[in-house]
């Protein structure tokens, strides 16, 4: 997921700086008050056409980088969730596992208790 944010933030630069060196060249060009040969003229034009097309490639490429990002951190966001899913259906497991260990040493004590306590009236019945 960085990595494509990284590329949207790149583009997104580059798409500025595009941006900006165009809005430059036309204003230097208006500013120019010499007068235009057609030559000049056409060669002005033909330019800004490449600049604008460079700009829509740049915004199409954002698009999809956009989408690519979109798509990853979507992606990220259900295996997050499937993680915290899954961390909680291992506590509960743990949790069970734990109730149930701690009734077996509780009923293995209670064994124990109850041995011990047979033991001894067995001592008692039989010194009588």
């Amino acid at each position: 997921m960085g990595e494509a944010g990284r590329k949207v933030a790149d583009i997104e630069r580059q798409l500025e700086q595009l941006q900006s060196y165009r809005d430059e060249y036309v204003g230097n060009f208006k500013q120019s008050t010499a007068a235009i040969d057609a030559v000049k003229l056409l060669n002005y034009r033909s330019f800004l056409d490449r600049l604008g097309e460079a700009l829509r490639q740049h915004l199409k490429s954002l698009e999809n980088a956009r989408a690519e990002y979109e798509r990853r951190r979507a992606a990220w966001s259900e295996k997050r969730i499937e993680a915290e899913s899954l961390g909680r259906v291992v506590d509960r497991f743990r949790k069970e596992e734990q109730h149930l260990a701690d009734r077996r040493e509780q009923r293995e004590g209670d064994d124990a208790a109850q041995r011990v306590s047979f033991a001894a009236r067995a001592k008692l019945e039989e010194r009588r």
